[in-house]
């Protein structure tokens, strides 16, 4: 079943109910009120990966050459400051 967002306009709270696409929500889940309306989802485009995917090791890596770097910067910083 899909997971719709209602928003209530009167309390503004925000909940989230998992029912049949026919069907709506007409109370407040918060107050009550029956100034309740389902917030529109994002798009989201499934058909195009952005994202390039690398490698554990490749991650690995570039964290250990970032941590030595950093722990170079700080040994500096220490020693300029004695």
């Amino acid at each position: 079943m899909p997971i719709y967002v209602y928003e209530c306009g009167v309390c503004l709270g925000e909940w989230k109910e998992s029912h049949g696409m026919t069907e709506t929500i007409e109370d407040c889940f918060w107050c009550e009120s029956k100034n309740v309306y389902r917030v529109p989802a994002p798009f989201t485009n499934l058909s195009k990966k952005t994202e390039i995917k690398r490698k554990v090791g490749d991650l690995t890596k570039e964290f250990i050459q970032d941590s030595e770097k950093e722990l170079k910067d700080q040994k500096k910083i220490l020693d300029d400051s004695r």
